[in-house]
């Protein structure tokens, strides 16, 4: 449609180029080329709607023609597989407790060592296809995820279906049902509704999961595999496996994921995402046409709803006008709770800030550090997120490794290094547009902030550039002051 757009432009300055000759003839050839371009607009949207309807039949086929392929394949007999124990978070080093730099000591110019650095994540989700759009049925199923109260349209009794057994021909021919065109609009709303509430792959593999549930009964191997289904349309690299009588979804992601058995197909690990049972399990390892590995990093946090909030206000002791009253939502809390933990610190800290924060926080904090330069207002921050927070570490608190999101740092009582410098790294980036690493020591996690202009203090070297450290949780530091004990420890950075 932008050629159409150009198109009509210019034929309207080709127009304005002989409106001087004469009124009459200008504004008959000014028609002329409006209609002339409302036929070339036609044309366009012909062709795109032609295009459109070719693709959507060439992507029928396709599924028609792999959905075939898979529940013959599923028909052969499953492979009997060990289950792997799950990878326990690491324990890590005695973390220092926060202390204090001495008063008025300006920090030297020091450049720190370093053994490693980690590139940016890469933060797209699988893909999701465009499933052609059923005739909506009534009535809607609404179902519940977290504070969110979703819909699709689906005549429930038409999609229900019975599993007489889990042997094999039992689920082909279960795949194939699955297969009809009907329970295209009940994925088509599955995917919109994954679209409107900002969800992650994993975020959209539990919200699979709620509607099944809902559809076929909470832990029945039914929903089990109609969320298979549903993940495997979507593009997602999926299998089926049975235990104990019971269907178990297994799947891929692109990190780690700790806690969660696994089995070991081809090289990959994939979770099980079900309650534990006996080490027998027999695995469907069949791939669907096109698959990808789940990603498990968000770039913005779900918008769930929710009236439930917890209330806190934040204020910085140094400078004491820094400060801001914020509610965290009660569904969110839930839903990051039910996050896996995994090996990526900027997992953490590529999600943000919840728009409800964002929106109090933010101009408490902008209209303190406006005018500033950008050292001076990356100091008051710094001071904002070491004083605002009560200190624990994450054994104190919760009694297991478990590194915090940003809204989860308001919520609960006291946070730890890591939490503080994830929650640091964002207002950086959002509120000064300033590049951030995350430093990992052995014990510790800090950051370093790249800045415009030559700042003093300690420093490490990245793609040519100074990354000046911002420790979150050495109390009172300013800008460029490292912990005593990290200074000549080499450390792993995290660019964000």
């Amino acid at each position: 449609m932008k050629q159409s757009a150009l198109f009509l432009m210019t034929l309207l300055l080709a127009a304005t180029a002989t409106a001087q000759v004469d009124p009459e003839t200008f504004r008959k050839r000014q028609q002329q080329m409006r209609e002339q371009y409302e036929r070339q607009r036609g044309q366009m949207q012909q062709q795109y709607n032609e295009e459109r309807r070719k693709a959507e039949e060439e992507f029928a086929a396709f599924r028609q023609k792999a959905n075939e392929e898979y529940a013959a394949a599923v028909q052969q007999a499953w492979a009997q597989m060990g289950v792997q124990t799950a990878i326990p978070k690491p324990k890590e080093p005695e973390p220092p407790k926060p202390p204090k730099p001495p008063v008025d000591k300006i920090p030297t110019t020091t450049p720190l060592p370093q053994s490693e650095v980690t590139p940016p994540a890469k933060l797209d989700p699988v893909p999701l296809p465009a499933i052609p759009e059923a005739e909506p049925a009534a009535p809607t199923m609404q179902f519940a995820f977290y504070g969110a109260t979703c819909d699709v349209h689906t005549a429930v009794d038409g999609l229900r279906f019975k599993l007489p057994s889990l042997e094999e021909k039992s689920i082909a021919a279960a795949w194939k049902q699955l297969s009809q065109k009907k329970y295209d609009g009940l994925l088509h709303d599955c995917i919109a509704q994954r679209e409107a509430l900002h969800l992650s792959d994993w975020g959209y593999l539990r919200l699979l999961g709620s509607m099944s549930e809902r559809l076929l009964g909470k832990g029945s191997n039914e929903a089990t595999l109609l969320q298979m289904y549903l993940l495997a349309q979507s593009g997602y690299n999926v299998r089926i496996a049975r235990r104990d009588n019971h269907l178990v979804l297994l799947m891929p992601f692109n990190r780690i994921l700790y806690n969660y058995s696994f089995i070991t197909l081809d090289g990959t690990k994939y979770y099980m995402l079900a309650p534990k049972g006996k080490d027998g399990i027999y695995v469907c390892n069949v791939a669907f046409p096109r698959e990808q590995t789940a990603n498990i990093l968000m770039g913005q946090l779900p918008d769930l709803g929710g009236t439930q909030k917890k209330r806190r206000t934040l204020q910085a002791e140094q400078f004491g006008t820094m400060k801001a009253t914020v509610e965290v939502a009660q569904s969110l809390i839930d839903y990051l709770g039910d996050y896996p933990l995994s090996d990526a610190w900027e997992y953490y800290a590529l999600a943000g800030l919840s728009d409800g924060v964002k929106a109090v926080l933010y101009p408490a904090l902008r209209s303190q550090i406006e005018g500033k330069s950008k050292k001076k207002a990356a100091g008051m921050l710094l001071d904002f997120v070491q004083t605002a927070f009560d200190y624990a570490t994450d054994q104190e608190q919760f009694g297991y490794e478990r590194p915090l999101f940003a809204d989860e740092s308001i919520f609960y009582p006291k946070n730890d290094c890591e939490d503080r410098s994830i929650f640091y790294s964002i207002l950086v980036r959002d509120l000064l547009g300033l590049d951030v690493v995350l430093v990992n020591w052995p014990g510790h996690l800090g950051t370093a902030v790249a800045f415009p202009e030559a700042v003093d203090g300690d420093y490490f070297t990245v793609d040519g550039r100074r990354y000046t450290v911002c420790d979150p949780t050495y109390i009172g530091a300013p800008v460029g002051e490292t912990m005593p004990q990290f200074k000549g420890v080499s450390a792993k950075l995290v660019k964000l």
